[in-house]
């Protein structure tokens, strides 16, 4: 594999862009380089690309802010799940055609969003059986992270009935990423998927998407907790229709 350096400045600024993003929300780094960079590329070889810009960009969102460990000690089980719908979904994704996935995905976001006005719509079975829903929720989204690369809704959706603090909510996301995308390192390598080139190529993504994770994180330091769940509600309202037009596009195409 080789990019020409037209291509390799795109697709450092893709990255640039998506962990600014990340950085700002504590999320979304997979949301947007994949679907840009797999304008580029197909969509395997932009999951494979973003495989180290992912797994530094979600060990350092996890580590930042402090009291990571009482964190991972109150949601490694969800992670933990994670490992095994990530795999999954991983073969999935050699096997299948990931993108009606995409359609389902943003059929339940845009679910959860409207939810609120529905007066018959309970949700509150997420915080009662806080552990079981978990659980269901790490499974879901570790299919999805595998197969088209976008766990985070189903997560996002769960901690937010939780209740939980932006901070909590952030590296909770992010220990469930990590475990995702090291199953996903891991799966791809024993299937001869991850190759040297491949490896060549991330590092220099890597490297600017940490840039680009640390100038995001200082703009999320101006929100406050109110601001911060109104811009996560309307990152899911633009996720579900960037999903739905790749669906589309995938189909016409």
């Amino acid at each position: 594999m080789s990019l020409g350096p037209e291509v390799l400045l795109l697709a450092l600024l893709v990255c640039i862009g998506a962990a600014l993003i990340h950085g700002a929300f504590g999320l979304g780094f997979p949301m947007v380089a994949t679907p840009l960079l797999a304008l580029m590329f197909d969509v395997k070889t932009a999951i494979l690309l973003t495989l180290a810009p992912n797994v530094l960009v979600n060990l350092w969102s996890l580590m930042h802010g402090g009291g990571c460990w009482q964190t991972i000690k109150q949601y490694w089980y969800i992670a933990a799940v994670m490992t095994l719908g990530s795999a999954i979904g991983t073969v999935l994704l050699i096997v299948l055609d990931p993108n009606p996935f995409r359609l389902l995905l943003a059929a339940s976001i845009v679910f959860y969003l409207v939810s609120d006005r529905l007066s018959r719509l309970d949700l509150s079975i997420l915080s009662k059986k806080r552990h079981q829903s978990g659980i269901m929720i790490g499974l879901g989204g570790g299919l999805l992270g595998g197969t088209v690369n976008v766990g985070a809704p189903p997560l996002m959706i769960y901690f937010l009935e939780l209740g939980v603090k932006p901070l909590v909510l952030v590296q909770a996301i992010n220990l469930c990423f990590l475990a995702g995308k090291s199953t996903q390192i891991i799966t791809f390598a024993a299937l001869g998927y991850l190759t040297t080139d491949l490896i060549f190529w991330s590092i220099p993504l890597a490297i600017v998407a940490m840039g680009g994770l640390s100038v995001g994180m200082r703009l999320r330091q101006h929100f406050d907790a109110s601001q911060y769940r109104k811009m996560l509600r309307l990152l899911l309202w633009l996720l579900s229709a960037l999903l739905v037009s790749q669906f589309a596009y995938a189909v016409i195409t």
